[in-house]
């Protein structure tokens, strides 16, 4: 891990591509803890995550934080609001940088915009497999409230 100062840059979809990299490492993390889906994650592409993001954008407004260290991308969140209702859609932190609260900055900045854009309710969707996130996500106030299921 670095140790020079985190700067965080803020953008929109404009932003998107900036977060290739970390991105994949985050569908990566999800094939390997899926057991159901893992055809799903493979074949799974930033492009169509991106176009899924952009589609999501034009109903509401979209919110992308990137943070960097010694000019390396560490982090990033992806947020937004459509009709009221917040979403932290992406979140990613690099293995070696997990420790550093940089998620927390990055949770803190974007619920401060959900709420400043009006959500009256903020959700997070947690991939099967990856619910050792539990823990970070309910000290922000969220709690598991549905299970949904799908065929395989």
């Amino acid at each position: 891990m670095g140790t020079g100062e985190i700067t965080f840059l803020t953008g929109d979809t404009g932003l998107l591509d900036e977060v290739k990299e970390l991105w994949e490492g985050l569908n990566q993390v999800h094939l390997e803890k899926s057991v159901d889906f893992k055809k799903y994650y493979q074949a799974f592409t930033f492009q169509a995550r991106k176009e899924s993001l952009v589609r999501h954008a034009g109903k509401g407004k979209l919110l992308v934080v990137l943070a960097r260290r010694d000019g390396r991308k560490i982090a990033y969140c992806i947020s937004s609001v459509v009709d009221g209702v917040g979403e932290i859609d992406s979140i990613f932190v690099a293995a070696d940088c997990r420790k550093s609260r940089v998620g927390n900055a990055l949770m803190e900045m974007s619920l401060d915009w959900i709420k400043s854009n009006g959500a009256k309710q903020t959700i997070v969707k947690v991939a099967v497999g990856n619910e050792d996130v539990f823990g970070f996500y309910s000290s922000y106030g969220f709690a598991p409230r549905l299970t949904e299921l799908q065929i395989v």
